[in-house]
């Protein structure tokens, strides 16, 4: 348990004392019960010594109400105070972990699963903050009000106090051995969830597929194993806690029935009083409830307990250096200097990489597929960090830069668009925040966006469906290239963006481009190469190296990869679709 509080106060911080209050308003309500308690044990007691007058009939009812109006008055406040100060704990505790997960190298969420990722801020932060809201308070009530009993016990008959405390502490050993099982089953019981929660978004990201190829319901066999697995160790679990649950609720009980019969045999041998006898039984009665509390309170605890490891784990990720929250550059070269590059020890991706896109230049990458494009724009952006060499933008090496601070500075526009479950306003302004209306307005016409969006039912103010699904690919495009638009950023990262335009808006898309871009750091990747005839710097990759450079011109006359590829999509253009012989022209 003490570990468990260690834990639990690691992970709320300064935090943790906004507990307190309510915390100690449960411990009140431990004393106010005891108190009921022994208003119940007086009036037992005058009964018995035929002591019970009218007077004290009303002494024990005021009492007894005050102690009830009190209790009822703790427990609200106590409940409404834990249960907002733990949303207010969890509430921060996440917006630490999302900005801490923010500074992670992209390596941390390849090696992770989706469902483990969901899982740290999900589900992992809500059995934690059930933790801090319900059982942690009651486990210490429990504990509390069990110490309070076994003095009581001691002081009342110090024979009956010795024995309950010591059937007790020798079926502690049960219950510690059933948080252990807890412990150890929630991490496999985890584990299945996160696999649950991995097939069920990748059933929906991919429904279109499994509808074509039949695989939906118990068909898609990831998704319908992962269930019965959860299943299966949702049972494992039940069954592994039980038995040692079980067992100390069945020991425990024992005070009830062997006080009975002790205290009967004392009683008849004029070792104990009446009184006494019925004083013992109502602690034994107690004590009895309070252990079986104990008994299913103390492994779910344990259980709950496996999401502050998660969370601990999670937080002890290493973020990538920095010396420098915001980017002071003086200048927005961008140089790669002997740069290398491997995603793992034995995997290099880039090999001695060395060229400067210049302040208001374009910079092309074109290459075939894996031959490192992605790749250095990823590391300008900072999503890595260099094995070998230096990138400096304006002569300062980036790894001084927190990454925010870096990104700041920069308007990418990838391939995989990602728009929020908002408007389209919110979505273009997501390039800059503060933007104005008609900020926003102007870099979508320049995106050819405009039309389109005031097609909709309520124009810049209509909802688009979550990741964009409301939208087509072309659309989705367009408002993420007006996001950089709007940003208006000293340094662009573009990933063939015109990719799925038409012919006319790419044309339209591209003298927009030629205005807003101007004086920037633009850094293209494409794989059409017809639509960086124009860039002052093309860089031909392979195999993480480069293999040539130069403007479209001198690559032309060098006869070399893009030369050959330059007049294999000339040829590409004339293709046609045509019927296969012996096919029918209606």
């Amino acid at each position: 348990m003490i570990g468990m509080l260690r834990r639990a106060a690691r992970i709320t911080g300064m935090d943790g004392r906004k507990l307190m209050l309510p915390v100690f308003l449960s411990l009140l309500d431990s004393l106010l019960h005891m108190g009921m308690f022994a208003v119940m044990v007086n009036t037992i007691i005058d009964l018995l010594r035929e002591d019970f007058t009218g007077r004290k009939l009303g002494v024990y009812f005021v009492s007894l109400l005050t102690m009830f109006v009190l209790r009822a008055v703790l427990g609200a406040v106590g409940y409404a105070e834990i249960q907002y100060r733990g949303s207010d704990i969890t509430t921060a505790l996440r917006l630490r972990l999302g900005d801490h997960i923010r500074g992670l190298n992209l390596g941390y969420f390849n090696k992770n699963s989706i469902g483990k990722l969901s899982a740290a801020l999900t589900t992992d932060i809500a059995d934690f903050e059930t933790a801090l809201t319900h059982s942690f308070s009651l486990l210490c009530k429990t504990v509390f009000f069990t110490v309070l009993a076994l003095i009581f016990a001691f002081g009342i008959e110090w024979r009956f106090g010795l024995g309950v405390f010591v059937l007790t502490a020798a079926a502690l050993p049960l219950l510690s051995r059933a948080g252990k099982v807890s412990a150890e089953r929630a991490i496999t019981l985890r584990s299945s969830v996160q696999e649950v929660v991995s097939r069920v978004v990748e059933y929906i990201n991919g429904i279109k597929t499994f509808k074509l190829y039949n695989l939906t319901g118990e068909k898609f066999d990831g998704l319908d194993k992962s269930f019965k697995d959860l299943k299966k160790e949702s049972i494992k679990m039940e069954l592994s806690v039980m038995p040692w649950s079980v067992s100390f609720s069945v020991v425990t009980s024992c005070i009830i029935p062997l006080t009975l019969i002790t205290g009967s045999a004392a009683m008849v041998n004029g070792l104990l009083d009446s009184v006494t006898f019925i004083i013992i039984v109502m602690i034994a009665i107690s004590l009895s409830v309070m252990m079986s509390s104990l008994g299913s309170l103390y492994p779910l605890m344990n259980f709950l307990d496996r999401a502050s490891l998660n969370i601990l784990a999670l937080a002890a990720e290493k973020p990538f250096p920095f010396q420098k929250e915001k980017a002071d550059f003086s200048g927005y070269g961008v140089s790669f200097e002997d740069v290398s590059f491997r995603y793992t020890e034995d995997v290099e991706v880039l090999q001695h990489i060395s060229f400067t896109a210049r302040p208001g230049t374009t910079t092309a990458l074109v290459g075939p597929s894996g031959s490192g494009k992605t790749t250095i724009t990823s590391l300008i952006s900072r999503f890595w960090d260099v094995t070998e060499g230096c990138i400096r933008i304006g002569g300062e090496d980036i790894r001084t830069i927190a990454p925010d601070g870096l990104t700041e500075r920069m308007a990418v526009v990838f391939q995989d668009v990602y728009l929020l479950n908002d408007t389209v306003l919110n979505n273009i302004r997501v390039g800059k925040p503060g933007a104005s209306r008609e900020e926003a307005e102007a870099a979508a016409k320049a995106s050819c966006c405009h039309n389109f969006i005031m097609a909709m039912p309520e124009g810049y103010d209509t909802m688009i469906g979550e990741g964009g699904s409301t939208l087509s690919g072309g659309e989705r495009q367009r408002i993420s290239i007006a996001r950089a638009l709007v940003k208006d950023a000293p340094i662009v990262l573009l990933d063939e963006t015109t990719s799925s335009l038409d012919a006319d808006n790419e044309a339209e898309i591209n003298r927009a481009f030629d205005i807003l871009m101007k004086d920037k750091t633009v850094i293209v990747i494409a794989h059409r190469l017809g639509t960086i005839v124009g860039a002052d710097n093309i860089l031909v990759l392979d195999r993480g190296r480069i293999a040539e450079s130069g403007s479209h011109t001198e690559l032309l006359r060098n006869g070399g990869w893009y030369a050959r590829m330059y007049e294999e999509q000339k040829k590409a253009k004339n293709w046609r679709v045509s019927a296969a012989k012996g096919e029918e022209h209606e």
